[in-house]
């Protein structure tokens, strides 16, 4: 019983169904009496798109600010969908921004 802390890549939250197996695999720590710590990366390839069209809007290339609202908005969404759906399963979740 203690603190874990867990990483799952963008391949680990592609999908609904991604999302339910990962969410499952944290609520299965949490019932052991941990207290559980999720990062997620944003789902599949969608920081690749969001480099896209950062590069299609400013191709001699934007602010590394902007380059950072624009990146962390991919992990917000999956880290949403992730807490959304370990509420489903019934458990506590809430999402955090750094």
């Amino acid at each position: 019983m203690g603190i874990i802390v867990q990483k799952f890549g963008g391949s680990s939250v592609a999908n609904a169904e991604r999302v339910f197996n990962v969410a499952n695999i944290i609520v299965d720590d949490y019932k052991k009496g941990n207290d559980v710590i999720v990062v997620v990366s944003a789902q599949g390839d969608t920081t690749d798109d969001l480099i896209d069209k950062a590069k299609e809007i400013n191709p001699a290339g934007p602010s590394k600010r902007e380059m950072d609202m624009l990146l962390s908005a991919g992990e917000q969404i999956s880290i949403s969908l992730l807490a959304m759906a370990i509420e489903k399963l019934g458990y506590p979740a809430v999402s955090l921004l750094g």
